[in-house]
């Protein structure tokens, strides 16, 4: 009789191990505790600015801990060449054509003058330069699903006006996040030293509380320190901390210990990619910073229970000279239509979920990161919302890295021009190929990225078919989405 109960014992746990391991993700979340998710959002970090996707320079043992303790994704792209576009699109899980903020509020074409706009035939159309009150935040979801919620680092995403009062409901404290340290209207801050202004007496410093100012304190370094004082104070509830450092975009200026350090090590003689001792300085200050919320999450025990998200807003900038970094073998960077405007670093660690040291080769674009928060927190947008979302849930990569997502294309649209190339345009990636419409003057440029990652080699005179087929899924997307078009410019002088 007793070894009867003890096979029917293990037959029970073997049947309730099938269940757990097969039942979704958000069904999960809503028997057991709701994950935390700590989402590292690096601006204008590279494909191959970290030790473990390429660099042989900057110093990334944290961030390459991620990677062997969890899923390193090597096709990631960011939803747009520039930032504010992919910030819209990871808050609301639509793509930019879609949300219609297709360009970094303000743009370039809003700063230029009459005399350097009548240098381009056509003009961008109008665009949304604000993230609309209409939307519901990926943050606005999960505080009304009880999680508590901070946004820590650059915004972004507020109309272009000096009317504080006007702009305020925009700003992140009235869009779903609990606390709001750093989040204004800026792209970027003065200076990364104290006191970092340089931009008006809200930049930056409006929301860091009295204790923080703190002269010479480097602006990572301090917003890291909230970061890890919010997991103190939230670890026994779940939470989702957003925390986009300003981190590596200009002003590119590293801590005078680190750039000393680099510089020792330029001086050696070898011969390295990246070779900035000022922006190495800068990446390994986001990884140290990642190392210490890893160690909190860690010294509290709440480690195997938190997702952790590491990516980047767009591609890295990318001169042609190689600074202040280089994406090669990628073709150019931030700005432009190519992969190196858009491809982009993606790690996930969730320990016991995810499977240490797994890679996956399968395409993913920011604004999946929204649906896969949903998923695993078991929360949903409103019916509206809902219909409209372009990203796709990566857990099924969590069990199986090698699966797909069963998605027939990636698509960019940016009908701007961009101070470090880009001429308006919209891409398509399906397979391996990959397809860029040029609106100044009309032409297609087909690329093979397996066989061509550089982008050297354009097949669409060879391959006239295949080029009409993936133009012909460009213009099909524009019009599932009504994506406004560029128009012919009256004050060009050719």
């Amino acid at each position: 009789m007793k070894v009867l109960n003890f096979y029917g014992l293990i037959l029970k746990f073997f049947l309730a191990f099938i269940l757990v391991t097969t039942i979704p993700f958000s069904i999960i979340a809503e028997n057991n505790d709701k994950p935390n998710v700590i989402l590292f959002f690096v601006d204008d970090m590279g494909w191959v600015d970290t030790g473990v996707t390429g660099s042989d320079l900057y110093n990334t043992p944290n961030i390459d801990r991620l990677a062997k303790e969890g899923l390193l994704f090597t096709d990631a792209y960011s939803s747009s060449t520039v930032c504010s576009p992919t910030r819209a699109s990871l808050m609301t899980g639509m793509a930019p054509e879609r949300h219609r903020v297709t360009d970094w509020i303000g743009g370039w074409w809003s700063v230029w003058d009459e005399q350097r706009r009548s240098n381009y035939p056509i003009q961008p159309p109008e665009w949304t330069s604000e993230l609309e009150l209409h939307h519901d935040t990926i943050a606005d979801i999960l505080k009304r699903a009880g999680y508590h919620t901070a946004l820590v680092g650059k915004w972004h995403l507020t109309p272009p006006s000096n009317d504080l009062g006007a702009i305020e409901p925009y700003f992140p404290q009235n869009r779903g996040f609990d606390v709001n340290i750093s989040g204004n209207r800026f792209g970027r801050p003065g200076s990364y030293f104290w006191p970092y202004q340089g931009n008006g007496p809200d930049a930056i410093l409006a929301n860091f509380p009295p204790p923080e100012k703190t002269t010479g304190q480097y602006l990572t370094d301090m917003k890291t320190n909230h970061v890890v004082r919010l997991i103190q104070q939230w670890k026994d509830n779940p939470f989702f901390i957003y925390i986009p450092y300003y981190q590596v975009h200009t002003p590119i200026q590293g801590r005078p210990d680190l750039v000393h350090h680099y510089r020792q090590i330029l001086d050696s003689g070898d011969t390295f990619l990246h070779t900035d001792p000022e922006y190495a300085a800068m990446v390994e200050v986001v990884d140290r910073s990642v190392g210490k919320v890893i160690a909190k999450l860690e010294e509290l025990g709440i480690e195997d229970n938190t997702l952790i998200i590491f990516t980047s807003d767009n591609g890295g900038l990318d001169r042609g000279d190689g600074t202040p970094t280089s994406n090669y073998p990628l073709r150019e960077g931030k700005g432009t239509a190519y992969e190196g405007g858009v491809r982009v670093p993606a790690i996930v660690r969730w320990p016991g979920i995810i499977k240490a040291g797994a890679v996956s080769n399968e395409p993913i674009i920011t604004h999946d990161f929204f649906t896969t928060i949903l998923e695993i927190s078991g929360t949903e947008a409103n019916d509206e919302h809902m219909k409209n979302l372009d990203g796709k849930s990566i857990t099924p990569l969590f069990e199986d890295p090698t699966a797909s997502l069963n998605r027939d294309a990636l698509y960019w649209h940016y009908p701007h021009y961009h101070i470090e190339g880009a001429t308006p345009y919209t891409a398509v990636r399906s397979g391996d190929w990959k397809a860029i419409h040029f609106y100044e003057d009309d032409r297609i440029e087909l690329y093979n990225l397996a066989e061509d990652l550089s982008e050297e080699h354009d097949l669409s005179n060879a391959m006239p078919e295949k080029a009409a087929k993936m133009r012909a899924m460009i213009e099909a997307r524009r019009a599932e989405v009504d994506a406004q078009a560029p128009e012919p410019n009256p004050l060009f002088q050719e």
